[in-house]
């Protein structure tokens, strides 16, 4: 409502009122009709059109002056703040009463689809909780059943590395083209079965990955501070973040570059390596040859890590959109696997930590992430 709107304008109320008012006005012209039709003098017919005309002023104006009052009284009721725009001025007539049940009704209405929305929501985070925490037994199962299949299969390459050296120590040492080809084969087979191991575990990684991803969902979604700042120690948070994916790094030949920091900064460790977590694994993601790198600068009262890799980079017009939620871009597209919530994840949380988290990048030619950190931060809490 503009404010133009707001004011009491006598034009308003004179359409509101306009029937009263054309009744006052034809009872004041019968008046003086019937004065004319009985020879009244014409000096007692102007004083009875004068004394109907002040009768009509004051019953304008008293409208008038009460019809401004509700008017005012509602524009001040805008002015308060949501919960309290409840509290009307109190009604005068049977309409008003009606409407007043008829907001609060509605008051009651939207109060209670606000409670069961809010208990269905506390109920569905409440289960996703749960949900992340009972998949975590399965997952944590499969890591020991591939750990012992590795053991397993380590133990089988031994036991036929022995047996080809028997073989050649009783031949003395000529093992025939259908041995040779044998062992070949079984070489093989046991290349591929590793490599079905390894895939099995960046898999059961990428699972992991995910469900971390949705409990931290959660987190950020509630309301609750689930974080606590302290100072910590960048260069422990790196080198875990590294160490939790230095194996894809191997495997797909990814190298790292890190020399380290001594610096420390006021955070919340766990989620600044969720963060960190986060950006690394789209640098690795998106980089299908070559290296990453972790350095630190510092500018004035503001500490940076930044993360670059030499990925397939990001498209300009995608650039702006990429810590919106749910967004992918196009190397979203190409990979059908991407979820646009990691990065919107990271944004929210930079933000309640009160870090500052951008992006550079140039199509073919990689990516850069900067993570800022306020060194002037004072820590007030009791």
């Amino acid at each position: 409502m503009t404010k133009t709107q707001n004011k009491p304008h006598l034009t308003n109320f004179i359409k509101q009122n306009y029937i009263w008012i054309l009744m006052i006005v034809t009872m004041s012209c019968i008046h003086l009709l019937y004065m004319y039709l009985i020879g009244a003098r014409k000096q007692d017919m102007v004083y009875a059109a004068v004394l109907d005309a002040i009768l009509l002023l004051i019953t304008v104006l008293v409208g008038f002056f009460r019809y401004s009052s509700k008017v005012k009284a509602l524009s001040n009721a805008l002015k308060r703040p949501v919960e309290e725009q409840a509290q009307l001025p109190e009604a005068t007539d049977d309409v008003e009463i009606l409407y007043h049940r008829l907001l609060e009704n509605q008051s009651i209405a939207r109060s209670e689809s606000e409670s069961s929305a809010a208990v269905r929501q506390s109920r569905m985070r409440d289960y996703y909780s749960m949900w992340v925490h009972q998949i975590k037994t399965p997952i944590s199962a499969m890591k020991l059943l591939l750990e012992a299949e590795r053991e397993e299969l380590g133990q089988l390459i031994c036991d036929e590395e022995q047996s080809q050296c028997q073989t050649a120590d009783m031949t003395g040492g000529n093992i025939s083209a259908a041995g040779l080809n044998d062992a070949a084969k079984q070489q093989a087979a046991f290349k591929e079965l590793s490599d079905n191991l390894d895939s099995f575990e960046d898999e059961l990684f990428r699972i992991e990955e995910y469900v971390s991803m949705a409990l931290q969902y959660q987190r950020v979604s509630s309301t609750e501070n689930d974080f606590v700042l302290e100072k910590v120690s960048l260069d422990g948070v790196i080198r875990d973040t590294i160490k939790k994916y230095a194996k894809i790094m191997i495997r797909r030949h990814i190298g790292i570059n890190y020399s380290g920091t001594k610096k420390q900064v006021y955070t919340d460790e766990k989620w600044l390596a969720f963060i960190l977590e986060q950006i690394l694994s789209n640098a690795i993601k998106y980089t299908p040859q070559g290296f990453v790198t972790i350095e630190t600068a510092e500018e004035k009262d503001r500490f940076f890590i930044t993360i670059k890799d030499t990925g397939i980079g990001i498209k300009a017009e995608d650039l702006p959109r990429v810590f919106e939620k749910g967004y992918t871009g196009y190397n979203g597209h190409a990979d059908k696997k991407a979820t646009g919530i990691g990065l919107y994840l990271c944004r929210q949380m930079a933000d309640k930590l009160g870090h500052t988290i951008r992006m550079e990048s140039e199509l073919g030619k990689g990516t850069k992430v900067w993570i800022g950190f306020d060194l002037d931060y004072a820590d007030t809490r009791d």
